[in-house]
């Protein structure tokens, strides 16, 4: 009898599992169930579909239409929502949305892959309230993309990635910007020096930024903050993060961890048998401290649903962990970071040196050489390389990439100073800003 797998959301851990699955076992019975309208879709690009200047069409955004994959036999259903797992019947409980209809699904392997919800926006309202907004889903752009054109003024609660990201996005539209930031400054788990970077970016193009203030309420096409001030705005965009969506795997007696996701295994199996999870609902472990880990970030949630569909279809594949290596945008500023920050690494009971330093991108005297801040973490005595973070305009993504895989590969201080880069004016200065760092921090770990 054919191998009956039952994915549960399409987006990215989801669509990948079920593509590995067809590749890996032609035979198998794939139905894909997701409560939205669309599938595959690249939730990371919708800021930049937004913003209009990067003339992205949106059927771009979209890799894989449900027509694509029923041509390999994976049976799609969207808009449908799955209210009840039964893990002793090895059935599912779907709703159809359009019909009202329920039925039963039963399954041999089923795959969470529910995602995250964006944290809803919980404070009172009086009157005629701006709109308020989020942006999680393809469907939550949609919308933006319909209000936006008869918005002026913007409040955007949170300085997170999407926030900020989404401070351009709005800004480069013609929309009067502010950001509320509830933390002291943005990007609190980056170093001063790269959190105060952000916010310069932000503010030369025009964007406020007030941090330290916490919304309390809407009121009359205003946002009230705890210490009384009233911002005017057409449109609230509520950016204060993301949770595991996590009640189906709960209902059915999933075990969740101490971050609040799923646990999994490295194959990326739950405590219920033939129950497997992937994506932004799990939690992983972090490759330097093995601890428990939650990070929803797409490339993690496709590599962790290539494991699954694999292991769902009789392989044996392992997810390794994850270094939190991550990249955004704020206009021309580029920030990244990977692996712990000094706190991050003192609570993980490292004894950690970290330095900030500057260097070029590039050979100096070329016209597109720009000015690199590298914050270096490195284990006091030995220079194990523990984590980095780097803002500037030119170059970020390849130093931090670089510093990932050094990470990974477990290299010292000492070895980002000797390692054989390519040089070329054009492309780096003769010591590569990774190369510089390292030699800093071998002298002073």
């Amino acid at each position: 009898m054919a191998n009956r797998l039952l994915i549960i959301g399409g987006v990215a851990a989801g669509a990948k599992a079920a593509a590995v699955a067809r590749r890996r076992d032609p035979s198998a019975h794939i139905v894909l169930v997701q409560d939205e309208l669309n599938i595959s879709y690249s939730a990371c690009g919708l800021p930049y579909w937004l913003a209009q200047d990067e003339g992205i069409d949106r059927h771009k955004l979209i890799a894989r239409t449900p027509e694509a994959f029923a041509r390999d036999r994976i049976e799609v259903r969207t808009s449908q929502r799955v209210e009840q797992l039964d893990v002793h019947r090895a059935s599912a409980r779907i709703c159809d949305r359009a019909t009202g209809r329920t039925y039963d699904e039963p399954y041999d392997n089923v795959l969470l892959a529910t995602g995250a919800q964006a944290i809803a926006l919980d404070i009172p309202r009086i009157g005629s309230t701006p709109v308020v907004a989020y942006l999680r889903s393809i469907a939550d752009a949609d919308h933006l993309s319909q209000i936006l054109p008869t918005m002026q003024r913007a409040v955007i609660i949170g300085g997170g990635y999407i926030g900020l990201e989404m401070a351009e996005t709005l800004l480069r539209r013609g929309l009067q910007v502010c950001l509320v930031e509830m933390m002291p400054r943005l990007l609190p788990n980056f170093a001063e020096v790269i959190g105060e970077a952000a916010r310069d970016a932000l503010e030369q193009h025009g964007a406020e930024v007030l941090t330290g203030q916490r919304v309390v309420g809407l009121d009359e096409g205003r946002v009230v903050l705890a210490d009384g001030t009233a911002l005017v705005a057409d449109v609230v965009l509520a950016a204060m993060g993301v949770r595991p969506r996590t009640q189906l795997a709960t209902a059915a007696g999933v075990a969740l961890g101490p971050t609040g996701a799923i646990v999994v295994d490295t194959r990326m199996v739950t405590n219920v048998e033939h129950v497997y999870a992937a994506g932004d609902c799990v939690e992983s472990r972090h490759w330097l401290t093995n601890a428990p880990v939650w990070m929803p970030l797409g490339d993690v949630a496709n590599r962790q649903g290539r494991v699954a569909g694999i292991n769902m279809t009789g392989g044996v594949a392992a997810f390794p962990g994850v270094l939190g290596t991550a990249i955004f945008r704020v206009f021309e500023l580029a920030v990244a970071r990977t692996g712990l920050n000094h706190a991050q690494a003192l609570a993980a009971g490292f004894d950690p040196v970290t330095e900030v330093l500057e260097a070029p991108s590039r050979a100096r005297y070329m016209r597109g050489s720009r000015t690199l801040k590298i914050a270096l973490t490195v284990q006091r005595g030995t220079g194990l390389v523990l984590g980095g973070e780097v803002s500037g305009e030119d170059a970020v993504d390849k130093t931090v990439d670089i510093l990932a895989t050094a990470i990974w590969g477990k290299l010292h201080a000492n070895d980002l100073a000797d390692l054989d880069l390519a040089y070329a004016p054009p492309f780096s200065p003769v010591l590569a800003p990774v190369q510089l760092a390292g030699d800093v921090l071998h002298k002073m770990a």
